[in-house]
């Protein structure tokens, strides 16, 4: 057991300290392989001996396939050549020369390497300058003189007949090859790295998902199958509690189901009998009694409704919108009320069809109620079906608009018996928009009247 678990990690810490490190240490590994495995740049420094050589024509042991010799009347002066005064001085002394007849230009290009190399030379030349000229006090004397120079160069001696005789190396720069190819390999070092990370972080990623969707089912009030504990030990011991949680939310939900399932049983049986004694009571307090009842009948079916839909596990199936609410315009129409479907574009959807009719007929039902006549609208927008359901009422307070969803609240424009609401339609449409990860809002128009919209996510 104690070798398994050293062999797998059990945690998001050990996940993620083993992917830092591999990564760090396969890069680290790459790194010295290349520092260690590679030659050094294979350019070598050319000696001011070798430079007096190739002005008078002689070779040199390597790099002198790199020149080029020609005689002019004046010195020639490159672009980006800066003198180099020691190295006049050093020629000269191997050319037998007075080191005014000799002039030694070092090129330095305009790349980035090249300025990197200006830049050192800014900082490190003094300190160069003064160890050739410690040099050139020692040696000097002895004819023994021979700074060493890396790079491109021109160096130009004056001949008897007055014309110069020139040499160019125009040499790369001599870092840049294994520069470069470093940079290359430490690159490639980074990328083949990049399919472990990429292993290990969908590992990590996939219970997390997991979790997430069903966390966020059970929020929408969606009964889910329990998550499977797997991944590291902090998701393991997360997806059980969850599933704990969603246990005990269901039990709460059956035996509230239960508790009011029982008290509206109960109330019936008074009810009842109400109905048996009122066959004896005049007819003015039979008529009223009997409407009171009915009320209290239409509250408690309401009710358990209400209860009965947070706890149903829905169904899933695709469900074209514009078909399921053009069906609830009609049959409102056909019932005498004013209702038009005035734009209806496909929108197919998932869901349970009893709910989502439920719903939308409660909100166009509130609509011919509460405000003489419904308009509906169905549209699609970035994967989501919108259906708006306006109407020519007085529409809501604020206060009212915010409180609307609310269980058993009624706005003041509803108090009357005239409607039979008890303050439970819209809070059962909300229960079923999130049910089906929606959601329902409502605001007044500008022109007058309250509009209602919907909103579902897409599916097929």
């Amino acid at each position: 057991m104690m070798l398994s678990s050293l062999r797998k990690p059990r945690s998001i810490f050990a996940y993620t300290l083993l992917l830092v490190m591999g990564v760090v240490i396969a890069v680290s590994l790459g790194s010295i392989g290349l520092i260690m495995l590679r030659p050094p740049p294979n350019s070598p420094p050319i000696s001011a001996y070798e430079v007096a050589r190739l002005v008078q024509g002689k070779v040199i042991a390597a790099g002198g396939d790199k020149v080029h010799r020609f005689t002019a009347n004046s010195v020639p002066t490159p672009a980006n050549g800066e003198r180099n005064s020691l190295m006049e001085i050093a020629v000269s002394s191997y050319l037998h020369q007075a080191p005014g007849d000799v002039r030694f230009f070092q090129t330095i290009g305009e790349s980035s390497w090249s300025n990197s190399i200006r830049s050192s030379l800014s900082r490190y030349g003094p300190r160069i300058q003064r160890y050739y000229r410690h040099e050139l006090e020692l040696y000097g004397p002895e004819g023994q003189f021979n700074p060493r120079f890396l790079g491109s160069f021109t160096v130009a001696a004056r001949q008897p007949d007055g014309r110069w005789r020139v040499v160019e190396r125009n040499d790369a720069d001599p870092f840049q090859d294994w520069q470069q190819a470093t940079v290359n390999w430490i690159m490639a070092s980074v990328l083949l790295a990049f399919p472990f990370a990429l292993l290990f972080s969908r590992r990590l990623a996939k219970p997390i998902r997991a979790f997430a969707h069903a966390a966020e089912r059970i929020g929408r009030n969606q009964l889910v199958e329990p998550v499977k504990p797997q991944g590291p030990s902090e998701i393991r011991l997360a997806a059980e509690a969850l599933n704990d949680m969603q246990a005990r939310l269901q039990r709460f939900i059956s035996e509230r189901t239960s508790v009011v399932g029982a008290i509206a049983h109960d109330l019936r049986t008074p009810l009842s009998r109400l109905h048996f004694h009122l066959e004896s009571a005049p007819d003015e307090l039979k008529s009223k009694v009997a409407a009171e009842i009915a009320e209290m009948e239409a509250m408690i079916a309401a009710t358990l409704e209400f209860v009965q839909n947070e706890g149903r596990r829905q169904p899933s199936e695709p469900i074209d919108l514009s078909l399921l609410v053009e069906g609830v315009v009609d049959d409102l129409t056909d019932l005498g009320h004013q209702a038009e479907l005035v734009e209806g574009t496909n929108a197919v959807v998932r869901g349970d069809p009893v709910l989502l009719k439920r719903l939308f007929a409660n909100l166009i039902m509130n609509a011919v109620t509460y405000g003489n006549r419904a308009q509906v609208w169905i549209a699609k927008e970035n994967g989501t079906a919108i259906v708006d359901i306006a109407d020519e009422g007085p529409g809501l307070s604020e206060e009212d608009i915010r409180r609307a969803f609310e269980p058993f609240y009624r706005a003041e424009g509803s108090r009357n018996r005239s409607t039979g609401g008890i303050g439970l339609g819209l809070a059962i449409v909300q229960s079923a928009a999130h049910a089906h990860g929606g959601g329902v809002t409502l605001s007044n128009r500008p022109e007058g009247g309250l509009r209602a919209r919907g909103t579902l996510p897409g599916g097929q």
